[in-house]
Order: structure tokens, then sequence, then C-alpha cells
């Protein structure tokens, strides 16, 4: 498949079609997922809301004992470095320890054996760029992770009483935002740039990085 002519990325520009399928208030969708062509990176999405990638791990994080495998609890949870903080506070909540690794999933997976040898499976990781995982799989999952999400709508769900309003994805992240707070971060894909520009402006933060000094705001440049 060429997914579309597009890149197979599961996010808001090249799920496009589902995005507007999920924010369309006539259709009035509950849940939507997208993944990549592997199946390892995941987007959730609830009825006109988004869950970005920092949030929908560390959510899944916060229900982990809802899931059979983690039924003993945690015992670690990690993020790559551009991802928010919204998995500190659930490891500062849950008094877990939190990794922070730099981009790459190999270093989750150095993790994943360290636990592994010490006897537990209860780790669970994730990064900003749709990829969530645990330690059931030396990869990011993108089905375990929207399979977690459906298995915390239907925990939040499971009143017989049909009065009981429907709890939504827009719900659980607002709740968990009420009990952890909300962290906020942007992220920028920079595409079919030209090299030489980019490799000018890398080197002009390298050297800028040397003059820095503890508390600096460098918000202006004659770059």
């Amino acid at each position: 498949p060429d997914f579309g002519g597009h890149h197979p990325d599961p996010n808001l520009t090249y799920a496009k079609h589902l995005v507007d399928q999920m924010f369309d208030k006539q259709k009035g969708i509950d849940f939507g997922a997208a993944f990549d062509g592997d199946g390892d990176r995941n987007m959730v999405l609830g009825n006109q809301f988004f869950v970005t990638p920092s949030d929908s791990v560390a959510i899944i994080a916060a229900h982990a004992t809802l899931f059979p495998y983690f039924k003993t609890g945690l015992k670690a949870i990690s993020r790559s470095m551009p991802t928010s903080q919204a998995l500190d506070r659930v490891a500062e909540k849950l008094g877990l320890p939190l990794y922070e690794v730099p981009t790459g999933w190999k270093f989750f997976g150095n993790l994943m054996d360290k636990y592994e040898k010490e006897g537990s499976n209860g780790f669970i990781c994730g990064e900003e760029s749709f990829g969530t995982g645990s330690a059931h799989i030396r990869e990011k999952d993108g089905i375990w992770a929207v399979l977690c999400w459906l298995s915390i709508l239907a925990h939040k769900n499971n009143s017989a009483d049909d009065s009981q309003k429907f709890v939504s994805v827009g719900d659980i992240v607002k709740d968990h935002w009420k009990t952890y707070g909300r962290n906020f971060y942007c992220r920028y894909d920079y595409e079919e740039c030209d090299s030489a520009a980019a490799e000018k402006l890398m080197n002009y933060l390298l050297e800028l990085t040397k003059t820095l000094k503890p508390g600096d705001k460098p918000l202006d440049s004659q770059f």
C-alpha cells in the first residue's frame, strides 16, 4: 500500500481523513485509532478529542493494574527526552522510578532487560512520536496500546445502569489532568529541507549552547 500517497505515520497530518471523521459533530464517533504500516505506532482519538502520545502513555501507566499483565503493579516507567513530563507526574504519584532516555527504542529495551533480569515485567514506556510499549515485546506495540485504551473505556463504563452518562475518551483524559495536572509541549516536523541550510542551523545551535549559562533563555538571535 502507498498509504494514500502519504507518509505512514499515524498523526494529525497523515491521518487527516480519520481526524475529520472523529471531529465531525454529526457523526458522533466515540473512539478512533490509527496505526502505521507495521502497527507499532498508534494514535488515539475520541469524539472531537485528540489524545497526545505523551498523555496516552501516562494514562495507560496510571491505569496499569486494570490489565492482567500488570495485576501486581508496575516497577518502573520511562519516556524519551522530547516527550512531555506527563509520565513523570504519574511516576511521582505512584512512587515509581522514572527514566528519561535519549530518542531511540533500544534505550527502552535496555531497561526492559534490566527489570526482566530482576524478575519483573512491570515496565511501560513511550515517546512523543506515537510509540507506546511495555516489556511484553522489545518493540513499540500500537495494537497493544489501543487495546489498553479500550480496556480503560470498558472499565469506566462497566455500570449496568444504562442511564449513566457515557465516560468518553475526552472525559478520561480530563479526569487524568485533574488528578495529575496537564503538561503542554509542541512538536515541529521539518521535511524536505535544504540540507545545507539545516546543517547551518544545527552548527549555529551547537555554538550557541557553548555560550549559555544556567537560566539563560535565548529568544532572539541574528541567525
